[in-house]
């Protein structure tokens, strides 16, 4: 009896087991990742590989499909069996194109006047209709200090010298990351959207200036501690100066004490306004991406919009989805902004993928010691065709960053006329320079595509309640029976200076 409990016990785990694939997808002959690798699990349902060429799949109790198809640009389309899955390494070999085959149908069409045939097919290529999409979308945040110097050249206040400031110089985290993670339901079409949130993630890092904070309140402390009663400070930088009164530097200069513990309906009331917050930013982030087509006109994006400003390359051929796609590089001239490489397919021409990046800063400001330029805006789209002949959306990535440059005097002169003697009593200056980056990407995967009936969007019921946690240490079973984009190993090694999770 023992023996067949034991057996029954063994099969549940191996079932179990056979419901869940983990696999990573590399390249036959280099034995690379292939990074944005088609996982079709069904009409209208698939996944991506992430950037390191991992996926995973779960079938939530139901039976693995009997095929699954793994299609990528440059390689023949490999249909397994996810039973047949004995590792985790699953083999794409590069294809070659017949372009014979390809000569007959192309006519010899210059790039340039395939790029008309883009835009003028968008209509009857993409899927414009509304649809419901489970989408995954990931929100990875960068900040990168390159320097921070304050550079102490007179300073009449005790304790406030060169070592402090080079203590709070040396306490700026110089790299910090943090990340956002939503699974949810998008109605709607390229125009128009609403979400409905199922489950987030938050790996954030909220030690990550508390020392700064720390040291902050040191300062703070002895201003507090040297200035005079009824005196004001005069702060200038460069020719800019304002005047700072008994009042005001009483409210900016107080050493905070410690917070005081909020009761259940505070917190309630927080835990319900943090996910009303994050339903409005994931819906504002799905909106920019889809706004953001190469379609549309009047975006930063320009490449369709003024293709007369881009100069076009074709650069052969390349094999995707069991047909041949023209590979067309293009770079800038007239003043744009981008470079890049898009796929179009040869027989409808629809774009399977495109790729881009901006060469140079696409706005710059610079005056009185102070700059900044939005010096990074690059992406990907990506597209499968379904068994009608329509494009859908498939995977979306987008990058954009800016660097900021502070490089000024600061002099800070205490001044009181209630006292003997002179009017000045303190004065320090400082020589502050900084220059910090960040980066925001965006990454949306659509791996469920439903059509919706004439006018259901109006009926959607929407909801602010979802399970939403914070993790300060990356928490692998929190996403556990759900399909998402894998995580990096950035996020998988992620780790916030305080390890004890809070959640929201």
């Amino acid at each position: 009896m023992k023996f067949f409990f034991f057996f029954f016990l063994m099969l549940q785990v191996q079932l179990l087991q056979a419901q869940e694939i983990k696999a990573r997808v590399l390249d036959t002959n280099t034995k690379k990742p292939v990074p944005y690798a088609n996982i079709i699990l069904s009409e209208n349902r698939g996944l991506v590989t992430n950037e390191e060429g991992y996926f995973s799949y779960n079938a939530k109790g139901q039976e693995l499909p009997e095929v699954i198809r793994i299609s990528s640009l440059g390689y023949e389309i490999l249909d397994i069996d996810p039973r047949d899955i004995s590792t985790e390494i699953i083999y794409l070999k590069p294809s070659t194109v017949e372009l014979r085959e390809v000569f007959v149908s192309n006519k010899n069409l210059s790039a340039k006047e395939i790029i008309e045939k883009v835009k003028e097919e968008v209509s009857n290529n993409y899927n414009f209709s509304n649809t419901k999409k489970r989408i995954f979308l990931r929100e990875s945040d960068f900040s990168y200090v390159r320097r921070f110097d304050l550079e102490v050249d007179k300073s009449t206040i005790a304790g406030i010298d060169q070592n402090l400031m080079n203590e709070i110089s040396s306490q700026v985290p110089k790299v910090s990351d943090s990340y956002k993670e939503v699974l949810a339901d998008v109605y709607g079409n390229y125009d128009s959207q609403k979400v409905n949130i199922i489950k987030a993630a938050n790996l954030h890092n909220p030690k990550s200036t508390e020392s700064l904070e720390e040291l902050t309140e040191r300062l703070n402390s002895l201003f507090m501690n040297t200035l005079k009663e009824r005196s004001y400070l005069k702060i200038r930088s460069g020719i800019i100066g304002i005047k700072v009164d008994e009042d005001e530097l009483k409210e900016d200069f107080v050493v905070s004490g410690k917070k005081k513990e909020k009761t259940p309906e505070e917190k309630e009331k927080d835990r319900l306004q943090s996910r009303k917050y994050l339903k409005t930013g994931s819906l504002a982030k799905v909106q920019r991406l889809m706004n953001g087509m190469f379609w549309k006109e009047d975006i930063t994006f320009n490449l369709f919009d003024k293709s007369n400003k881009y100069r076009f390359k074709m650069n052969g051929f390349a094999w995707i989805d069991n047909a041949t796609a023209y590979v067309i590089d293009f770079e800038p001239k007239r003043g744009a902004d981008f470079k890049g490489r898009l796929y179009v397919n040869t027989e409808d021409y629809g774009v399977h993928r495109l790729e881009y990046e901006n060469v140079k800063p696409l706005k710059k400001f610079r005056l009185f010691g102070i700059s900044t330029a939005d010096d990074v805006y690059r992406g990907k789209m990506i597209f499968t065709k379904d068994e009608a002949g329509k494009y859908n959306l498939s995977y979306m990535e987008r990058e954009t960053g800016e660097s900021v440059g502070v490089h000024r005097p600061l002099t800070i002169i205490e001044k009181n006329k209630h006292v003997k003697g002179r009017r000045k009593q303190n004065e320090l200056d400082l020589e502050l320079k900084l220059n910090v980056s960040q980066v925001n990407k965006l990454q949306l995967v659509v791996y469920e595509n439903e059509a919706m009936p004439a006018g259901s969007l109006d009926n959607i019921a929407l909801t602010d309640d979802f399970d939403y946690q914070t993790f300060k240490v990356y928490n692998p079973e929190f996403w556990s029976g759900y399909n998402i984009i894998e995580p990096n190993t950035a996020i998988r090694n992620f780790v916030a200076l305080d390890a004890d999770a809070e959640d929201l």
